[in-house]
């Protein structure tokens, strides 16, 4: 049998995960409830529900604590996750409630290398789905986190911009790259260098965003899209992801190649005989993530 991941120079590659589609409640985050660790952390809070491990941001801990030492963090847990066999998804909510939020606390002049004050590139590392909940205002480096995501849900009042510019820097966790593979190039550098604030509509439009809720629907509907993805083969999710994600630095026909070959691999799982048996028999597949 195969393993995700044993193809040459692919990237992130994949691991096998267990899924027994429970149904997910989403509930309060809590404190240091990582995988199967049991470790307490000082930034985030983090918490394991089913097939799901859910990481709260909230703004203000970039006011309060070591930016360095956030991002250890979090490339701790982000690690964790994806060595953890019964994490299928990742819900990522980042809520800011200060409309003056600008971060200026980080001066990069003695700073020998950026890399280790990249959290967004954190996020990225991570191999499966990453739904990212937004809820307030979304500026700078919040925003930034939440571009290194793969599905975006905000609520109606949510507001989004990258102000770096009225400070006299730019954005530095990746959001001159991200951002113009999302929205495109034209809006994006308007954004970047006009500090542009827009709302959750003109967010949808642009596609930056991928659903727009109400405040009391924001659980259901994160709840409901978790259902969906837990219900699905983790393996081919992952296969999914890394496909496009690692495609976008190829040419088309390299692209077309890494796609082929991932599918062949799918094609050896436990899981794609679970699917066909489920389509055969019409009956909702149990995926094992083997």
């Amino acid at each position: 049998m195969a393993q995700p991941g044993s193809a040459p120079a692919w990237g992130a590659g994949g691991r096998w995960f267990k899924s027994s589609r429970p149904e997910v409640v989403f509930k309060d985050l809590l404190v240091g409830e990582i995988v199967s660790e049991g470790r307490k952390f000082t930034s985030v809070k983090v918490s394991k529900n089913n097939n799901t491990t859910s990481i709260l941001i909230d703004s203000s801990v970039f006011s309060r604590l070591d930016y360095k030492s956030i991002c250890a963090e979090f490339e701790e847990i982000c690690s964790d996750i994806n060595q953890d066999n019964e994490t299928n998804v990742v819900a990522l909510r980042i809520e800011n409630t200060n409309k003056l939020y600008s971060l200026k606390a980080i001066n990069f002049d003695n700073i020998n290398s950026i890399e280790n004050y990249r959290l967004a590139s954190k996020v990225d590392k991570i191999q499966c789905p990453v739904i990212v909940v937004m809820d307030g205002y979304i500026f700078d480096n919040l925003l930034e986190i939440a571009l290194s995501g793969d599905i975006r849900i905000c609520t109606i009042d949510s507001v989004f911009g990258l102000k770096q510019i009225n400070n006299g820097f730019l954005p530095w966790d990746g959001a001159t790259q991200r951002l113009p593979r999302i929205i495109g190039k034209s809006k994006s550098v308007e954004m970047m260098l006009s500090g542009e604030i827009i709302t959750s509509e003109q967010a949808i439009k642009l596609g930056l965003i991928n659903y727009m809720v109400s405040q009391s629907e924001i659980e259901t509907s994160t709840a409901k899209l978790i259902t969906k993805l837990e219900s699905l083969a983790p393996i081919a999710l992952r296969y999914v992801k890394e496909a496009v994600k690692e495609g976008f630095d190829m040419n088309i026909r390299q692209g077309f190649l890494f796609e082929s070959d991932l599918s062949i691999l799918l094609h050896s799982t436990d899981d794609r005989k679970i699917g066909l048996d489920s389509f055969k028999t019409k009956e909702p597949p149990n995926f094992i993530g083997e």
